[in-house]
C-alpha cells in the first residue's frame, strides 16, 4: 500500500475523533471583555469539549504576571498583551505567538468624566494608571506620549496591578487617568470615565495585535496534535463569535455581570466588526508596529515571535474553508 504523505495523514488526524478521555487545560486571560472572552465562548459553547478538551478559565490581571505563569508551566495557553510576549520571547523564553483578532491594539487613555483634560498634550503633570509596567497598555502610552510631543518624565506612571485596579481607582476617584483596552469600555458605558479624544491606538495610527493567544515552545513540541485540536476548537469558537450574536451575547453576559444587554450588543458588533476572518493569522504589521514599541533591536524579526504553521496546517486540511462555506 502507498504510503500516505504529510497532507493525507493531516486530513485523517482532523477528522479522527476525539479522545475518549478530555484533557484538562487551564487557560488565562488578564482583562473582562469581549475579545478576551473568545475563551469563554469556547468553553461555553460546547466547542472545547467537542475536540477532546475541558479547562478553567481564569482571570490574571497584568500582561506580564500571565506571561511568566505561562512560561512556568502553570498555564497552557493565554491571552495576553503583545508586548509582556514579546519582552519574553526576546530575553530566550520559548513562548510563541499563535494568533491575534486584528492589526490594532485596543489600549485607549480613559479620563474621569468631570476631567478638563481634552487631549494627549494635556497630560503634563499628570498621574497615569496603567495595569504593570511592561503591560500592552503601558507600552501604548510612552509610545502614545512621544508622538504627542511629551516625554515620560512629562508625567507619572503608576501601575496598578491589573485591569481591575485601574478600573476601581478610576471609579473611586484615586486617579483621574487611566490607561486600558477593551475593559475600558465598562467605564464608559456606566459614565464613569471617557474615552479621550485621539487617545486610542486606532486614532493614533499605531498597529498592533488585539488579543493574541500565545502558548509555548515546549507544548508545541510535546503534543503537536492536541495543539491542533486546541487551535480546531479556538477558531471555531471565532467562527461562533461571528455567526452567532445571540448565543455568544448570551456567553459573555454570565461573564459580566450587570453589563446591559444593550451595551454589551454594541460592544460586541464592535468587536466583531474588527476580527480577521476565517484565519486569525497575527499581521505582520501589527507585530513590526508592537516592536518597534518595545525598542526592540532590528536583528528580532517578526517570524521570530510567532508560530504560523498551526492555522497553516489547518488551512492546508481545508478546515477553514469547510468552517466557513
Amino acid at each position: 500500500m502507498k504510503p500516505l504523505g504529510l497532507f493525507s495523514l493531516l486530513l485523517l488526524f482532523l477528522s479522527a475523533p476525539v479522545p475518549v478521555r478530555a484533557e484538562k487545560l487551564t487557560l488565562a486571560h488578564v482583562a473582562i471583555n469581549p475579545g478576551q472572552g473568545l475563551l469563554w465562548v469556547a468553553r461555553d459553547s460546547g466547542l472545547l469539549a467537542k475536540y477532546g478538551f475541558t479547562a478553567d478559565v481564569v482571570l490574571v490581571p497584568g500582561s506580564p504576571r500571565t506571561v511568566q505563569a505561562l512560561i512556568a508551566g502553570d498555564l497552557d495557553y493565554v491571552v495576553a498583551g503583545a508586548a509582556a510576549v514579546l519582552r519574553a520571547r526576546m530575553q530566550g523564553a520559548g513562548v510563541f505567538i499563535l494568533s491575534s483578532l486584528s492589526s490594532y491594539s485596543s489600549q485607549r487613555v480613559l479620563v474621569r468624566p468631570d476631567s478638563p483634560i481634552k487631549n494627549l498634550t494635556e497630560l503634563r503633570g499628570k498621574i497615569i494608571g496603567v495595569t504593570q509596567f511592561g503591560s500592552a497598555g503601558d507600552t501604548f502610552l510612552r509610545a502614545a506620549l512621544k508622538k504627542s510631543g511629551l516625554k515620560e518624565t512629562d508625567v507619572t506612571v503608576l501601575q496598578m496591578g491589573g485591569t481591575p485596579g485601574v478600573t476601581q481607582a478610576m471609579e473611586a476617584g484615586r486617579i483621574e487617568v487611566g490607561v486600558l483596552g477593551e475593559s475600558g469600555m465598562l467605564l464608559v458605558f456606566r459614565g464613569r470615565a471617557r474615552q479621550l479624544k485621539g487617545a486610542s491606538s486606532r486614532e493614533l495610527g499605531f498597529f498592533g495585535l488585539d488579543a493574541p493567544l500565545a502558548t509555548t515552545e515546549r507544548k508545541i513540541k510535546s503534543d503537536r496534535g492536541a495543539v491542533l485540536r486546541f487551535a480546531q476548537a479556538y477558531v471555531e469558537a471565532l467562527h461562533y463569535f461571528k455567526t452567532n450574536k445571540a448565543g455568544t451575547v448570551r456567553i459573555l453576559q454570565k461573564h459580566m455581570r450587570g453589563l446591559e444587554e444593550e451595551h454589551l450588543a454594541i460592544w460586541y458588533d464592535e468587536i466583531r466588526d474588527s476580527i480577521k476572518q476565517p484565519a486569525p493569522y497575527p499581521a505582520e504589521e501589527g507585530l513590526r508596529s508592537e516592536l518597534e514599541q518595545i525598542g526592540a533591536p532590528k536583528s528580532f524579526t517578526p517570524p521570530y515571535f510567532v508560530d504560523t504553521t498551526i492555522l497553516d496546517d489547518l488551512k492546508k486540511a481545508g478546515f477553514l474553508e469547510r468552517l466557513y462555506k
